[in-house]
């Protein structure tokens, strides 16, 4: 009977050590995969801080053209100048327009004499519709 015990405690000692070596290699794989995703965490993180930094830098940029956009004054506000200052007048003294005014000149009087399609007209043909 001594041997038949012998003989089943090796057979149990072979199934643990079995089992230990199934336990180990799970372990190392675990440890692998573990290993593996604090690499990717850390390639995350800094990945984030880059994209945080460029969302900064593009805020900052945002910021400095509406700033620049609120203190240009926009088209409209210069030909409203434009029609108001006291070079609108020809060359003859006259409010007639000539070659000495600018587009933007000719196109705000065109648009003050209810002229349509002027957006696009040359300066040359400005003149001509507004004389």
């Amino acid at each position: 009977m001594a041997k038949k015990k012998q003989k089943q405690l090796k057979k149990d000692l072979s199934t643990v050590k079995g089992q230990l070596t199934k336990t180990e290699k799970k372990l190392a794989k675990a440890e692998d995969r573990k290993d593996r995703w604090k690499k990717e965490a850390k390639a995350h993180k800094k990945s984030a801080a880059k994209a945080g930094a460029r969302a900064d830098l593009l805020k900052e940029q945002l910021e400095e053209a509406s700033a620049t956009l609120r203190s240009t004054p926009s088209e409209d506000q210069v030909e409203a100048a434009s029609v108001d200052e006291p070079g609108t007048t020809g060359s003859d003294g006259t409010g007639t327009p000539d070659e000495s005014w600018t587009v933007v000149q000719l196109r705000a009087e065109a648009r003050a004499r209810g002229l349509t399609g002027m957006s696009g007209a040359s300066k040359s043909d400005l003149v001509a519709a507004l004389r």
